[in-house]
C-alpha cells in the first residue's frame, strides 16, 4: 500500500466534503429559517432526526466493518448518498418547496454523517500511532481550508452577481457546492487502496447480537465510556453553536451575507491553524491534558460570546473561537484512536460518530426551544441559547476526569 498516496487522498477527501457542509450550514439554514420563515425548532430537529437514524445503524455497521466489509466501500455508498440527497434538497430549495427540502436535507445530513463511520477509521491504516495526531491535524486543516474554498466559490451566487436558476440568492449556492464536492471526492473513492478482507456470508440477526456483545466489551475498556460521555456533552454545545451560527449572526448582529462570509473565513482560517498546531501539541503533551485545556477555554469563551455587545470585540472573540474549533475536533479524533482496542477500530469509531452526532439530539432541541419560545427576548434569545449550552461543556469536562491519560502510553513506546 502506498501510504503517502493514501494520506494525500484521505486528506483531500476531508477537503472535499467540507465544501458542501459549510455551504449548506451557512446558506440552507438561513434560507429555511429566515427567508422561508420556518421556526428554529424545525430546522434544528433535522439534526435530532439524523441522530436517531444513526443510532439505529452505526453500531451494527461498525461491527460488520470490523469483520467483513471494506471501509472504502461504505464510504463510496455514503458519499453518493450525500450527493444525491443534498442535490435533491438543492432543487427543492430552488423551487421553494420547504417540506421536501427539509426531508432531503435530513437524509443528506444522515448520509454525510454516516460517511465518517467509514472515513475516520482509515487513519489507522495510513499512519502509525506516533504520527496519528499529526495526520489528524492535516485532515482537520484540509477540512477548514475546504470550507474556506467553499465560501469563496459560492459567494458570487450569494451576492446575486452570478445566477443559474433565477431563484433566491441563498438557494442558488447549494447545487454548485454539491457538484464540486462530488468531483473532488472521486479520487479518494477510486484510487484509495485498502487491504482486502475475506468475503463471508453475513447473518444480520447474528451480527446484531454479536454487536451488542462487542459493545459491552468495548465500553468495559478503561476510559472509553467516560470519553464517550464527555464527548457527548461538550460536542453537543459546540456542534449546536456551529450549526446555528449563521442564524445567530443574522438575528443578533444584522450583518449581510458578505460580512458573514468574511467572519466565517476568519474563523475557518484560525481553525485550520488550531487544528494543525493542536495535533502537534497533543502528540507531545498528551491528548487528555490537551483536551482538558481546550474544554476549559470553551467554558470561558461561550459566555463571553453571549454577552459581547460590541461587534469589534465580537470579531476578536471569533478568532479565538476558530482556534478552539479546530483544536477540539483534532484532539478528540486522535484521542479516540488511542482509546480504541485492537481489532475494534470500526466499532469504536462507529460509536465515536454516534456520540458526536447523538450529541446533536439534545443540543438542537434546547437551542430550538429557546429560540422559538423566548420571542419576547427578541434577538437576545440567541444569546441565552449560547449561554445555556456552556453547561454542557462543564459536564463534559467533569466526565473527562475519568478518562485515562494517554501520556504514559506514549512515553512507554
Amino acid at each position: 500500500m502506498n501510504s503517502r498516496n493514501n494520506i494525500f487522498l484521505w486528506v483531500s477527501y476531508d477537503f472535499a466534503n467540507s465544501i458542501v457542509s459549510i455551504v449548506f450550514f451557512l446558506y440552507f439554514s438561513q434560507w429555511i429559517v429566515i427567508d422561508q420563515g420556518i421556526a428554529d425548532i424545525w430546522f434544528n430537529l433535522t439534526f435530532t432526526i439524523s441522530a436517531i437514524l444513526l443510532l439505529f445503524t452505526i453500531p451494527t455497521t461498525g461491527a460488520l466493518l470490523d469483520k467483513y466489509w471494506r471501509r472504502i466501500t461504505g464510504l463510496r455508498y455514503t458519499t453518493f448518498g450525500t450527493a444525491i440527497f443534498y442535490g435533491l434538497c438543492s432543487i427543492f430549495a430552488i423551487t421553494n418547496q420547504n417540506v421536501p427540502a427539509l426531508i432531503t436535507f435530513t437524509l443528506g445530513l444522515y448520509s454525510y454523517l454516516l460517511s465518517f463511520t467509514f472515513y475516520t477509521p482509515l487513519i489507522n491504516d495510513i499512519s502509525s500511532s506516533e504520527k496519528r495526531g499529526r495526520i489528524s491535524g492535516y485532515g482537520i486543516a484540509a477540512n477548514y481550508l475546504g470550507q474556506i474554498s467553499g465560501l469563496i466559490l459560492v459567494l458570487p451566487f450569494a451576492t446575486g452577481n452570478l445566477t443559474l436558476f433565477n431563484s433566491s440568492f441563498r438557494a442558488e449556492t447549494l447545487l454548485p457546492s454539491v457538484i464540486i464536492f462530488l468531483i473532488l471526492a472521486l479520487p479518494m473513492l477510486i484510487f484509495f487502496r485498502e487491504p482486502h478482507k475475506e468475503q463471508k456470508i453475513v447473518s444480520y440477526s447474528k451480527e446484531i447480537k454479536e454487536s451488542l456483545i462487542d459493545t459491552k466489551r468495548l465500553l468495559a475498556v478503561p476510559g472509553v465510556l467516560a470519553f464517550f460521555a464527555s464527548y457527548f456533552f461538550f460536542n453537543d454545545a459546540i456542534l449546536t453553536v456551529a450549526n446555528n451560527f449563521s442564524i445567530f449572526l443574522e438575528q443578533v448582529w444584522k450583518v449581510s451575507d458578505t460580512i458573514k462570509t468574511y467572519v466565517l473565513l476568519g474563523i475557518l482560517a484560525t481553525s485550520a491553524i488550531g487544528g494543525f498546531i493542536s495535533g502537534l501539541i497533543a502528540d507531545r503533551l498528551g491528548h487528555k491534558k490537551t483536551l482538558v485545556i481546550i474544554l476549559t477555554g470553551w467554558i470561558i469563551i461561550l459566555p463571553i460570546v453571549a454577552l459581547i455587545t460590541d461587534f469589534k470585540l465580537f470579531i476578536i472573540a471569533t478568532v479565538i473561537i476558530g482556534i478552539w474549533f479546530g483544536s477540539t475536533w483534532t484532539v478528540s479524533r486522535s484521542m479516540m484512536s488511542y482509546l480504541s482496542p485492537k481489532n475494534r477500530h470500526n466499532l469504536t469509531f462507529g460509536y465515536f460518530g454516534l456520540a458526536e452526532r447523538a450529541s446533536s439530539f439534545v443540543g438542537p432541541i434546547v437551542w430550538g426551544l429557546i429560540a422559538t419560545n423566548l420571542t419576547s427576548f427578541g434577538p437576545n434569545r440567541y444569546r441565552v441559547a449560547i449561554a445555556v449550552l456552556t453547561i454542557f461543556v462543564v459536564m463534559g469536562l467533569v466526565a473527562m476526569k475519568y478518562v485515562k491519560s494517554d501520556k504514559v502510553k506514549m512515553v512507554s513506546k
